[in-house]
């Protein structure tokens, strides 16, 4: 195994890793978004993908450094270019490519009703939307569609149908989310006393992980006042939650199927719930945009510290997280390298 790094030196260079001694056939270069992944998780990768498959010549490249030295060095052989992110000032030569950006959360769930994958009835709350509590269920849930709100919780609340109405922007206090995009109307599927929620982490529809919180506190009695449901906080993220690493069957089957609605991100952050009675599992959304590598990322080092390094090791291993990630990258390569 041998490694080289090219580019300029003051940001972390590109980095070529292949085997000695074999005449390499093809090029994976995988490109790094600096705080969103560690660039030794890709490392570590590129070298167990270059034992899997000795043919294959693993260049590590950055987003925000161009050089134009590696783009032309990846373009002299078949490349498969892989990105959790957006590409940056990397731009490839050749070669089949894949990477991360935001879809629209309404696009998401439409792609994905379409490919066959259960998701919550939705629909954008307009002017004239009107819900029928015999088709919707006596409660929904109200979610942003700003996707920096939504990712921490922020304006997901839980109502009755019958008090569902419409507001302008204008109209939503000072810092709600509201006033950033138009609202999303959801049925509430009922995970049963505390909020419970799946996150699979997948990478070309492989999971890497599956884990499962739970909230502390009870989610609110149904049968409360509408003022007390209504303050009541339902966003799993938004609550002090226990979390398990779990592997059940069908929640990674439906983030399999989830990829399969959105190929062209390989990274996907699959967040799905269980409904309590019927045992149905929805996906709510697949986190597209690539910040989703939460063995390394900046965005939850926080928790990472709060969690201890022995739940981070057992994240890693309870799916063989590297191991597996590898082994995909260098099947997609000998099948897709062009």
């Amino acid at each position: 195994m041998s490694t080289g790094d090219v580019g300029p030196m003051s940001q972390p260079p590109a980095r070529v890793v292949s085997s000695n001694g074999v005449v390499p056939e093809r090029h994976l270069v995988i490109v790094h978004q600096p705080s969103w992944q560690a660039i030794e998780d890709w490392y570590e990768i590129a070298e167990k993908v270059a034992r899997i498959d000795p043919h294959i010549v693993v260049i590590v490249a950055s987003a925000i450094v161009a050089d134009d030295a590696v783009a032309r060095f990846a373009a002299s052989r078949p490349t498969l270019v892989v990105s959790a992110g957006p590409l940056g000032v990397f731009r490839p030569l050749r070669g089949k490519v894949y990477f991360g950006r935001p879809i629209h959360k309404f696009e998401q769930l439409k792609r994905l009703a379409e490919a066959g994958v259960r998701v919550p009835r939705s629909v954008m709350l307009g002017p004239d939307t009107v819900l029928d509590p015999a088709e919707w269920g006596e409660f929904v849930v109200l979610k942003p569609t700003d996707i920096g709100s939504s990712s921490q919780g922020d304006g997901i609340g839980l109502m009755r149908t019958t008090r569902v109405k419409y507001r302008a922007r204008e109209d939503y206090p000072e810092g709600h989310p509201g006033r950033l995009g138009p609202m999303v109307v959801q049925r509430f599927i009922d995970t049963g006393p505390h909020i419970t929620a799946y996150r699979v982490l997948t990478l070309f529809g492989r999971p890497l992980y599956c884990q499962m919180v739970r909230a502390v506190q009870p989610r609110p009695d149904l049968t409360a006042e509408n003022a007390v449901i209504e303050a009541a906080t339902v966003a799993s993220q938004a609550t002090a939650r226990d979390r398990l690493l779990v592997y059940e069957a069908d929640v990674i089957a439906a983030a399999a199927a989830a990829y399969r609605a959105l190929p062209e991100a390989p990274l996907q952050g699959c967040d799905i719930i269980r409904e309590a009675g019927t045992d149905r599992v929805y996906v709510l959304e697949v986190n597209p945009g690539g910040n989703t590598w939460h063995f390394s990322s900046s965005f939850l080092a926080g928790q990472r510290a709060e969690l201890g390094p022995q739940f981070e090791r057992q994240r890693r291993l309870q799916l063989d997280a590297f191991g597996t990630a590898a082994q995909v990258l260098a099947e997609r390569t000998l099948a897709e390298a062009e």
